[in-house]
């Protein structure tokens, strides 16, 4: 595994998108690997800080794509 893929599949481990054979490949190698656990404990822990983050879109731009929904809706019918 190179390790593009390897970041890969400890993203996939940390939000839960692997099949039972991926996971159990990843975490045998993180078991190997003092680095590769140190790479999962750091995102986890960003992850968590991105958990924690707050975002709400601009006004006007919730208004701008509400009137396009609601435009499209009506040229359907």
């Amino acid at each position: 595994m190179d390790y593009s893929s390897t970041l890969n599949s400890l993203i996939q481990l940390s939000y839960s998108e692997l099949t039972n054979n991926e996971r159990s490949i990843v975490l045998d190698k993180m078991s190997e690997s003092d680095e590769l656990c140190d790479t999962f404990s750091q995102i986890e822990q960003i992850k968590s800080v991105l958990d924690t983050e707050k975002y709400s879109p601009n006004p006007t731009s919730v208004k701008i794509i509400l009137e396009e929904s609601q435009r499209s809706e009506l040229e359907m019918h």
